[in-house]
């Protein structure tokens, strides 16, 4: 860990969730326990105090400790201004005292939605109270990032969730999560194929740029800003902060771990919160060099080997690729080339 923090701290303020999405990976380890807000600091004060750190409120359903998420944030600012908060939510919880809050306290909103709502319904439920958030931010004139986890359930729909989402100003950047198969997701038949991802892409760009010709704001995808990023980035860097050992995740019982996919694997494992010696967050840092299949890859140094935890979930071993979001990159690179 550098010696002034970590650059992405996400704090688990809680296990208990609103939602039973089926394919959640925090029911594999949850416990329904809360984070003590002393914890929450203790996390701030080790990790984050002396760094222009994000720090991300994530869950379980974060919202159900909105009390523990204003301390937190109130107890950041005041130990260090160059803080940045984000919040990962369903949105189900939010409301117009509680958007208030958050925009006035600057803390970024992200939020789970995998699709549109007769799929989200089969995949996550309760669409109905999320689309009604995203109403109220749009009439506050709010941004937010929305993040999808595909499916094999819901990749050959996306093309339709793009222009549903496009039909809500506030909706600024979708970002792509290919699922992780852990937790509820293990041993089912959920990962996208390879033809899908295809497809998916090679229409994608169109889609984005029909709809990007009749919006004021935008709608960005970020699997695609950072294949034009890191196109143009002469210094290669590792895929993720966890993969350079700049970022850690906390767990209410404040055990600590180099990514928040990886909790619960008792190999990465950094120790707590509380321990006196400095965290060793470099569980990922080898996975910060490409995996061999990478080297003579023409778009390796675009996507970097892709995300270390998800290599890890889908093939057991850092050192390998995932085919999937390989093929998503690789395939993003060529659009973007054309």
């Amino acid at each position: 860990m550098p010696a002034e923090g970590v650059r992405f701290l996400v704090l688990l303020l809680t296990e208990r969730c609103n939602l039973r999405c089926c394919y959640c990976y925090v029911d594999a380890i949850g416990t329904g326990m809360d984070m003590p807000r002393e914890s929450a600091f203790r996390a701030i004060d080790k990790l984050a105090s002396g760094s222009a750190a994000t720090v991300e409120l994530s869950g379980g359903e974060p919202l159900l400790r909105f009390d523990l998420i204003r301390e937190v944030v109130e107890y950041g600012y005041s130990v260090n201004s160059k803080l940045r908060f984000a919040l990962q939510t369903n949105a189900i919880l939010l409301d117009r005292e509680k958007i208030s809050y958050l925009v006035t306290h600057r803390v970024g909103l992200g939020i789970s939605l995998d699709g549109v709502p007769e799929v989200n319904d089969s995949l996550r439920g309760r669409s109905k109270e999320v689309l009604l958030a995203l109403g109220m931010m749009d009439e506050l004139g709010i941004g937010v990032n929305i993040t999808v986890v595909l499916t094999r359930r819901n990749i050959g729909s996306f093309l339709q969730f793009l222009l549903f989402c496009a039909g809500f100003s506030c909706v600024r950047m979708i970002n792509l999560d290919i699922l992780r198969p852990i937790g509820r997701a293990s041993g089912r038949d959920l990962i996208p194929q390879r033809g899908q991802i295809a497809d998916m892409v090679r229409e994608m760009f169109d889609v984005l740029a029909f709809i990007n010709e009749r919006r004021y704001i935008p709608l960005k995808i970020r699997e695609i800003e950072q294949a034009f990023r890191r196109r143009n980035d002469r210094e290669i860097r590792p895929y993720c902060y966890g993969a350079a050992g700049e970022a850690a995740a906390v767990t209410p019982d404040g055990s600590l771990y180099p990514c928040a996919s990886l909790v619960g694997m008792s190999k990465y494992r950094a120790g707590s919160v509380w321990d006196q010696d400095t965290p060793q967050l470099d569980g990922l840092v080898q996975s910060g060099l490409s995996p061999q299949r990478c080297m003579q890859c023409e778009t390796g140094s675009v996507c970097r080997g892709g995300c270390p935890s998800r290599r890890l979930s889908h093939t057991g071993n850092l050192g390998d690729i995932c085919d999937v979001e390989c093929h998503m990159r690789k395939e993003i690179s060529r659009r973007i080339e054309e």
